[in-house]
């Protein structure tokens, strides 16, 4: 038997016995190979488990061509949605299919995004509301399969992945900004829990409560390391026009945001900006910090290190949030079509987002797996927030900046917060890159 099996191993993997064709009949094979019909059986079993083959009753069995599918992403998705555990079952599903995971940098300017789009060296890419973003500035979405939205989407991931009626990726998974807090912080000190009346100052006021010399800091927000939380407290400035057509971001406006992190970075009982956003997080998770502006995605990362609680993020005027998201995307000129469309469509199934529901703290983009069931991993109790705080949630596409100019917005937050430049001069730089974006849009047509 096991002779009979590397011979049509070999046979299948050279061409002998090409996709689409068929092998002899198990009479046939049985005689060839000098052993019972329950062997030949047995066999054939195994090569189909391998993917080389697939049994078709009453008609034999077929050859079947197994491709490989290079996904490009992010390892952080291996905590966002329990990569493993996901390739494993698609791997058992479809053994004809080898998914073939290659990590890309997170280090990643609007370069390198290009290079990732129109290379075509992954079939599959995970792709966010950065690189969605990018793509539809740099006219890169054509690189890019179509794909139908599945009706259980929710209703504003499918605004953002709507480019005049088409949508390029599938959602996967996303996620508000929000406050993570240690509620025993908050009864030692005699406090009250963060809820959604707070706004920045009385976040303030309570993290010089909670601080101590040596042992604790307050608060933490990585407000100079990344592009989504500093937009959040800006959008929290906007006015209400920027969700109507042609909105265009007021000056003034974005250097008051750009000025309100800065004295929320310099306040008293908040953790250095220099610190990354995962030294802040390894702060949280020790107990040597009381609040955090994190993501459902870093929730991930902290299991049942510290007993916590999420709260919406305080506001300034009206309550605004950043809304973030993952999803995947095929490359239109993939040699693979078949073999991608169904990893794409396995892992925005409901069987898929259910394993992402039960196994992470991460949120599906189906609604119906969203509902299926609890995490059974550890979780805060107010983990349902993120339902009641959709009204708030707003996106990039929303808040009128183009990738560069966001880019350089945190740049020049950088600049004020190391006191190399005042506010004056900021609002100068920033009605200087509007009035450059303004100029670039026009001239691109976008």
């Amino acid at each position: 038997m096991n002779e009979m099996i590397d011979t049509l191993r070999r046979d299948i993997e050279s061409g002998v016995y090409a996709p689409g064709s068929f092998l002899p009949s198990e009479e046939r094979l049985a005689e060839l190979f000098d052993v019972s019909y329950k062997s030949v059986a047995k066999g054939l079993d195994q090569l189909a488990a391998e993917g080389l083959l697939v049994k078709i009753r009453r008609v034999g069995s077929k050859v079947v061509k197994k491709e490989t599918v290079h996904f490009g992403f992010h390892d952080t998705l291996y905590r966002d949605v329990d990569l493993a555990a996901l390739l494993d079952l698609f791997h058992k599903e479809h053994p004809h299919i080898e998914i073939r995971p290659i990590a890309i940098s997170q280090n990643y300017t609007h370069d390198t995004i290009d290079d990732l789009l129109v290379s075509g060296r992954f079939d599959v890419m995970m792709i966010n509301q950065i690189y969605y973003q990018h793509a539809r500035e740099r006219k890169r979405l054509n690189v890019l399969e179509p794909m139908r939205l599945s009706d259980d989407t929710y209703p504003f991931l499918r605004e953002e992945l709507l480019v005049d009626g088409v949508s390029y990726a599938r959602p996967l998974v996303f996620s508000p900004v929000i406050l993570a807090y240690n509620p025993e912080h908050f009864r030692e000190a005699g406090l009250p829990e963060p809820d959604s009346g707070w706004t920045w100052e009385r976040l303030l006021e309570a993290a010089a409560q909670l601080s101590k010399p040596n042992g604790r800091y307050g608060f933490a927000s990585s407000f100079l390391s990344g592009n989504n939380r500093w937009p959040t407290i800006w959008m929290q400035y906007a006015s209400d026009s920027m969700l109507s057509p042609g909105w265009q971001p007021e000056a003034e406006e974005l250097a008051a945001g750009l000025a309100y992190c800065c004295g929320l970075m310099k306040a008293e009982g908040v953790v250095p900006s220099f610190l990354s956003m995962l030294a802040m997080q390894s702060l949280f998770a020790e107990g040597k910090l009381s609040m955090l502006m994190t993501t459902y995605f870093l929730l991930n990362g902290l299991g049942d290190k510290v007993a916590y609680d999420i709260a919406p993020l305080p506001h300034i005027t009206k309550p605004r949030t950043m809304l973030l998201w993952i999803g995947l995307s095929i490359h239109r000129k993939t040699a693979v079509p078949e073999a991608a469309r169904t990893f794409v469509e396995f892992m925005t199934s409901r069987e898929a987002q259910s394993i992402v529901r039960r196994n992470t703290l991460s949120i599906p983009g189906s609604a119906v797996a969203d509902g299926a069931s609890e995490p059974q991993v550890y979780k805060p109790a107010r983990y349902n927030l993120y339902r009641e705080i959709i009204p708030s949630y707003r996106s990039q596409r929303q808040y009128g900046l183009r990738y560069e100019t966001t880019e350089a917005m945190r740049e020049l937050l950088q600049l004020l917060y190391s006191g190399l430049i005042e506010e004056q001069e900021l609002r100068v730089r920033v009605a200087e890159l509007l009035g450059k974006q303004d100029t670039e849009r026009t001239a691109s047509g976008s």
